[in-house]
């Protein structure tokens, strides 16, 4: 295993524990912005935490959810635009602002 698939693994763990709690803040805290969300609707980005607080449920649907905690750490897909959850219903990735890197979730497909 990769280091960076060893920090998607840590960091899916990190995001199924927030899940299963429901601790929505903790959701949101890993997330990176802008955060892409592609709805049936049409795509919206989100620029900050309150608007992804305000539109939760939109776009952490129960699918979503369900996707997040049925997902296991060995058989995550990994490619260039990271790692995906489930059939794509959310993306993560290494994120770097400056000289700091974090993994963070960049896309929901609701």
């Amino acid at each position: 295993m990769t280091s960076g698939q060893q920090g998607f693994t840590a960091f899916l763990s990190r995001l199924q524990a927030a899940t299963g709690a429901d601790d929505r803040r903790a959701i949101v805290r890993l997330v990176a912005f802008p955060l892409r969300v592609n709805a049936p609707g049409g795509t919206r980005i989100y620029r900050d935490a309150p608007s992804v607080e305000r539109d939760f449920d939109q776009i952490f649907t129960a699918k979503v959810r369900r996707a997040i905690l049925s997902e296991r750490p060995g058989k995550l897909f990994v490619r260039d635009q990271g790692a995906m959850i489930g059939n794509g219903e959310l993306w993560f990735d290494q994120v770097c602002r400056g000289p700091s890197c974090s993994v963070r979730i960049t896309a929901v497909n609701p």
